[in-house]
């Protein structure tokens, strides 16, 4: 079987091996032909090693977790599939016995393990998961390329949702890499009376603007750069809004978008923080006029509601969610450097591999 192993505790020390053993399916687990697969910021902390998940790995492992494909072999006793099935998976493995599993909310499990960081993932021609985590996908509705990212969609979904509404009101989407860029649609495709996006890497720029230019949609959208609006970035998103935005989805992550972010929002606003800071802290001048006394709303996101986040963009998209914009480059499965590289130059959205090309 052909890999992407990460094979050593430092930074780029990725490899394409060709001699694996496929994995076999244990009891209660199923054993998938990948499709397709597609890379992941996480996939990019991983091959630079970054302190942000070098705890989680123990190499030699098969990163990736992003993927769909069909199943290829059951293991003892899985009930309710069938080899050929057309499937993904939720590929964070989750107790069910801790007081998050117990109270439904599996997607902040306390002893949650990652494949494609704490086990082989999906950067292979074979994946095996627990049965438990499949999710049945309908292949006339979600090609295998849409499937490839599902997980990511989910994320934008989750930071979608938890949202107290979207239709009629106006929202801001900081930041256009890949999860914003399927949050976009989702919020124009949902009816927001206006729809704000800020970003500074001119590539993502382009694909936004692209992409407002072709939708044809009712909402009125606004593409910003930090940049060149400067110190009155905030004014002009508050002249856009009447005043400023109901809902702030804030995935770069950055420390001056989310100071930004936080000042833009009309009095009584929310912002759902899926992106994460670079540093261990951040400062927030003037937290209790800013914050406090505006009476907004700061909610952390993190992952997807397993599973009703799953069942909500598999709705979106037989409703008519289009998605296709973001796949900027599909590679054989020997193209994972060259994919790292254009995302790490923010050259591409989405890269999708094919592991049988």
């Amino acid at each position: 079987m052909r890999a992407i192993q990460m094979i050593r505790p430092e930074a780029g020390a990725a490899a394409l091996a060709d001699d694996l053993e496929p994995p076999t399916p244990t009891a209660g687990e199923v054993r998938v032909k990948v499709a397709r697969t597609a890379i992941c910021g996480t996939d990019r902390h991983i091959f630079h090693w970054d302190p942000s998940v070098t705890p989680m790995l123990q190499p030699p492992v098969i990163i990736g977790h992003e993927f769909c494909g069909h199943i290829e072999s059951l293991g003892e006793g899985v009930e309710g599939w069938e080899v050929g099935d057309y499937v993904s998976a939720e590929m964070h493995l989750v107790c069910w016995r801790c007081r998050a599993c117990r109270a439904g909310n599996q997607h902040v499990c306390e002893r949650t393990r990652i494949a494609g960081l704490h086990r082989d993932g999906c950067f292979a021609e074979f994946v095996v998961v627990p049965s438990t985590n499949l999710v049945r996908l309908n292949p006339d509705v979600v090609s295998p390329e849409i499937g490839s990212f599902l997980d990511a969609l989910g994320n934008a979904v989750h930071t979608v949702q938890s949202a107290t509404s979207i239709a009629g009101r106006h929202v801001l989407v900081s930041g256009y890499g890949a999860i914003g860029a399927m949050a976009a649609a989702v919020v124009a495709f949902e009816g927001a009376k206006s729809l704000t996006i800020t970003e500074v890497a001119p590539g993502h720029l382009e694909r936004a603007r692209k992409w407002a230019n072709g939708l044809g949609s009712k909402v009125p959208i606004h593409i910003l750069d930090p940049q060149d609006e400067g110190p009155h970035l905030v004014q002009e998103i508050r002249d856009r809004t009447d005043g400023g935005v109901d809902v702030v989805l804030e995935m770069s992550g950055a420390p001056i978008a989310i100071q930004s972010c936080m000042s833009a929002l009309y009095p009584g606003g929310e912002m759902m923080q899926l992106g994460i800071p670079s540093g261990s802290g951040l400062e927030l001048p003037q937290f209790s006029q800013d914050f406090i006394f505006r009476g907004l709303r700061w909610q952390g996101i993190l992952g997807r509601r397993m599973f009703a986040t799953w069942e909500e963009m598999l709705s979106l998209l037989e409703r008519g969610l289009k998605l296709d914009h973001i796949v900027t480059h599909r590679m054989p499965l020997d193209g994972f450097h060259e994919g790292i590289a254009l995302l790490d130059r923010a050259e591409a959205h989405k890269v999708v591999l094919d592991p049988s090309a």
